[in-house]
């Protein structure tokens, strides 16, 4: 229940001890729980979010778009039904390649978001 939550919450601060809220950020509920314990620090990793459609060849259209001129890093799935499915991935793209990669994403047509800043994600998995 919230009532006991905050007053854990009020224990653990009263101890010296940070708390964070992650209930709010689909991007710790879909994918970062499921990575916990911690990873490397992979080099020009940019971490980004993509809706795949649910449809036959849309792996091969997303591999086709970036590798092999980019390392994938990190590829998580989460199946959302008819609507597609929600993949995070992690790719290796020097920043001179940026503007490169962006317009690759652009035309692939998924819906994507860039979340390598996400204050979550640095929080859970550096």
């Amino acid at each position: 229940m919230v009532s006991d939550l905050e007053a854990m919450k009020q224990r653990l601060e009263s101890s010296q001890l940070r708390t964070y809220n992650l209930t709010a950020s689909d991007l710790v509920k879909d994918h970062l729980h499921y990575l916990m314990g911690g990873r490397l620090n992979v080099e020009n990793e940019v971490l980004c979010r993509f809706v795949f459609p649910e449809r036959p060849g849309a792996l091969m259209k997303f591999l086709d778009t970036f590798s092999p001129r980019w390392n994938i890093s990190l590829f998580h799935y989460r199946g959302q039904g008819e609507t597609g499915a929600n993949v995070l991935v992690g790719i290796q793209v020097g920043k001179s390649e940026m503007e490169e990669f962006i317009q690759r994403s652009e035309s692939l047509g998924y819906e994507y978001v860039l979340v390598t800043n996400d204050s979550n994600f640095q929080l859970l998995m550096h």
